[in-house]
């Protein structure tokens, strides 16, 4: 498989998929092999394991109904066969981007939700181009990409005013996040741009207090992107070592779970508007 043709998240679930799907009706590969014409055991690992940069439609297809699959979950896996790689506005940014921004930026341009914990920054889809500077000039290993991602950094952010199916936002935001030293003047403007967010009909803001009880966000940051078919929502989970894609199922629930207990937790939508115009006021 070229470089280029590294399988996206959403290959990677559909091959975990028709592996688990297999398994689960106890079915050898060498049992498999045998009832589809053309199909050998190679192609199949290929299949299984995301190695097959462009599946074919009638081999997924032949092998849901081998496997008896729901009709629901079939159509969401021969949906993700039947979406062909776009040529987005971020390809001409391809040097800067690695394969994670490739895989969320393209995820969040057909997601309908984003459910977003920031323990230690302003979401990415709310910043400032001069917040977003401040961040990357302290935290890029690659001060030469910086343009590239400043550029990529904002134009992410119009899946939030598009005319057609604006995709909603939720996000929760620790207090420490809005007094960052991010330099003079660019803590304010951010903080004036959450304040203008309120009352967006797309858009809810919530500020988790320093003294809020125990909550899942303790563990960390993480944002799930929502689609038409849940089964293929999958989570984002950034971390030390780098960040992750968590796309089962079960562990997809866990993080939904999280960020019902993290919004009951934090301030609900108008006392967090207050704490963020406050929290300007104190720095203007």
């Amino acid at each position: 498989m070229a470089a280029n043709d590294v399988p996206t998240v959403r290959h990677r679930r559909l091959a975990a998929e028709l592996r688990r799907l297999r398994e689960d009706k106890g079915f050898s590969a060498e049992e498999v092999v045998g009832q589809i014409p053309g199909m050998n055991l190679p192609k199949l690992s290929r299949y299984e394991n995301a190695r097959v940069a462009n599946p074919k439609a009638e081999v997924v297809g032949a092998l849901l109904d081998i496997y008896e699959c729901d009709a629901d979950l079939k159509t969401v896996l021969l949906q993700i066969v039947k979406e062909k790689p776009k040529r987005g506005w971020w390809q001409g940014y391809s040097d800067a981007l690695n394969l994670l921004h490739t895989d969320l930026i393209t995820l969040e341009a057909s997601a309908v939700g984003i459910k977003s914990y920031e323990a230690s920054f302003i979401p990415g889809l709310f910043q400032t181009r001069a917040y977003a500077q401040a961040i990357f000039s302290r935290l890029s290993r690659t001060p030469a990409a910086i343009p590239a991602l400043l550029d990529v950094r904002i134009a992410r952010q119009a899946i939030l005013t598009r005319a057609e199916n604006p995709v909603t936002m939720w996000a929760v935001i620790h207090e420490s996040a809005l007094s960052a030293n991010m330099g003079e003047g660019v803590m304010a403007d951010q903080l004036n741009k959450l304040i203008s967010l309120h009352g967006n009909p797309n858009i809810k803001v919530q500020i988790m207090e320093s003294s809020a009880p125990p909550h899942p966000g303790m563990n960390g940051a993480y944002t799930l992107l929502e689609f038409p078919a849940r089964a293929l929502d999958v989570v984002l989970a950034p971390g030390h070592a780098g960040s992750r894609w968590e796309d089962e199922p079960e562990r997809v629930e866990v993080y939904r779970a999280g960020f019902n207990q993290i919004i009951a937790a934090a301030l609900n939508l108008d006392d967090s508007h207050a704490l963020i115009i406050e929290k300007r006021d104190t720095i203007k």
